[in-house]
């Protein structure tokens, strides 16, 4: 018995295929949007965020220094070395560390009018010391106080690294979303609608100004040590970020 052969013939409406593949492009043009990304590639929006925050120091920076003057240069630097090994057993006997004392030693010989004869070694000693309480600051500025340094004992009050970096990633959040602010108000204004990142730029201005109080009356031997309070108060931390905004 001889086999039957079965064909299917299936025909396509040419127009019905070129109205199918129209819609297929319509849909992906409206899906990706590419005239957007051209025409936002050069319409930007700069603005400026900025952040201050206030906070107590928690480090503080002493620099003592002492000065002798003497015609013998060996007895001079006798001198010099025990009045470091004296200010920094003192020191040391109130709790700070070695880390937290450095010491430079220096001398120069004074000629007054090139007159030889009265020519002196000046000495120099200088310290720096840290604290890092109000407490242990207070008991450091009345101790040094107690030494006779020259020029002034009031410490310089900052921020420690540490508390720089935890300040700085809270500045760095309400900075940018200052800036944020800024730059959706900015658009609006124009009747524009605020797109994506195109670069940030971060300023930080962080830090404070140091705080100097002027105790000289202090610094003479002939005054009785006393007891100066430390009001550090409050320093501020200021960093700004700079964002350029797509607009479209």
């Amino acid at each position: 018995m001889a086999k039957q052969t079965q064909r299917v013939n299936i025909s396509f409406n040419l127009w019905w295929l070129v109205g199918l593949l129209g819609l297929v492009i319509i849909g992906m043009l409206a899906m990706w949007q590419p005239w957007q990304a051209a025409s936002s590639s050069d319409r930007t929006i700069s603005v400026t965020g900025n952040s201050t925050l206030k906070a107590e120091p928690d480090e503080y920076l002493f620099y003592p220094s002492y000065e002798f003057r003497t015609s013998d240069k060996p007895t001079g630097l006798t001198e010099l070395t025990a009045k470091s090994n004296e200010v920094v057993a003192g020191l040391k006997k109130l709790g700070v560390t070695d880390k937290d004392i450095k010491s430079n030693a220096s001398s120069y010989r004074d000629y007054y009018f090139f007159n030889t004869e009265t020519n002196q070694h000046i000495f120099s000693l200088s310290l720096t010391v840290a604290a890092h309480t109000r407490d242990m600051a207070q008991k450091v500025q009345d101790y040094l106080i107690s030494t006779t340094p020259t020029g002034q004992v009031s410490p310089q009050a900052q921020f420690s690294k540490t508390k720089q970096k935890e300040l700085a990633a809270k500045a760095r959040t309400e900075a940018i979303a200052d800036a944020r602010r800024k730059a959706a108000q900015q658009a609006g204004d124009l009747d524009l609608k605020l797109g994506k990142v195109k670069s940030v730029e971060e300023n930080d201005n962080g830090g404070l100004m140091p705080m100097y109080n002027d105790k000289s009356a202090l610094m003479s031997a002939t005054v009785e040590p006393a007891s100066i309070g430390i009001q550090a108060g409050e320093n501020e931390y200021n960093l700004s970020v700079r964002v350029v905004y797509y607009v479209r």
